[in-house]
């Protein structure tokens, strides 16, 4: 591949450039000559002449040279400095790779819980409410003072909203036969005159059959959204157990299994590193071939990571 860009010419350019270069009798500085001497520098790779092709890789020629001039002083010592460079970076790399995997661990895990408990609170938030509803109607019935009123029934009806589940629609023919009855059901009169308080409970069961049959529908509706709402608890509480949060955890998307890859490269580059790096300071007499000291074979399975 070309270094340079390939560049489009018109016609009309290319037949000024033809007049032009008659008139040029080239470059004239060492400059000049080498800028013209990379302008159609491909790779570089059979470049006879390196610091053009460092120079087009952008890359610095006194730092080569440096390089050179360290390992032809002392090959050795030259290249423990290159290697000792290479193990440190290899280092950072892999700890920068540990920290764009518990970055995107956590991003996971965020988004998980927040999908799973957004699908479960609105279920959670409208059977509760269902459920306070029914106690109010419970509250009613259960009421030792006035009969209520037509509006008070229309209030606990369109209380549930406009579009209620079924089987609480079930219970409004009932809800209203139970305040007609009850506004008809025979009360004592009070000192002034007035008529007295509803009769109690026990005293209603024998003179109200509406209300027994009200009282039965409303407590199995009545304990089937109780139970609900404790599954739908049990479920939102395990959303954020270990477990759930174990499993939102694991590498799904492409970013964390590359990121995995290239910690696991960096992982063999650094055992290739070390294990040059040690067989250097065995030949200056550094190490000793039963040396006992800490190595990497201590801690990496070189099958594991080859």
């Amino acid at each position: 591949m070309s270094l340079t860009p390939k560049r489009r010419t018109t016609e009309k350019k290319l037949a000024a450039n033809r007049i032009n270069g008659r008139k040029s009798r080239g470059p004239v500085t060492p400059a000049g000559k080498a800028r013209t001497a990379q302008a159609n520098l491909r790779h570089g790779l059979y470049s006879e002449a390196p610091q053009e092709a460092l120079i087009a890789l952008g890359e610095d020629p006194a730092e080569y040279n440096h390089l050179l001039a360290s390992l032809e002083n002392n090959l050795e010592e030259g290249l423990e400095r290159q290697l000792v460079r290479r193990i440190a970076r290899a280092l950072w790399r892999m700890q920068r790779a540990e920290r764009m995997q518990d970055g995107l661990a956590v991003k996971r895990v965020q988004n998980g819980l927040q999908m799973e408990e957004l699908a479960v609170t609105p279920r959670l938030l409208h059977n509760n409410d269902i459920s306070e509803r029914l106690g109010a109607i419970g509250q009613m019935m259960n009421r030792s003072g006035t009969p209520p009123t037509a509006a008070e029934i229309e209030a606990l009806v369109d209380a549930f909203g406009d579009n209620p589940p079924k089987d609480i629609q079930e219970l409004f023919p009932l809800v209203r036969s139970f305040g007609e009855a009850a506004s008809k059901a025979p009360r004592p009169a009070s000192e002034n005159g007035n008529m007295g308080a509803i009769p109690s409970s026990a005293e209603g069961e024998e003179w109200d059959p509406v209300r027994q049959k009200l009282h039965a529908a409303l407590t199995e509706v009545a304990v089937h959204y109780l139970k609900t709402g404790d599954l739908l608890m049990e479920i939102y509480d395990k959303a954020r157990s270990p477990a759930n949060i174990a499993a939102l955890m694991a590498p799904k998307d492409e970013n964390a299994m590359f990121i995995q890859k290239m910690e696991d490269s960096n992982l063999r580059q650094l055992w290739r590193l070390t294990k040059m790096f040690l067989m250097i300071k065995r030949s200056r007499g550094e190490v000793e071939e039963d040396d006992q000291s800490l190595t990497a074979s201590d801690y990496v399975d070189e099958n594991e990571v080859s």
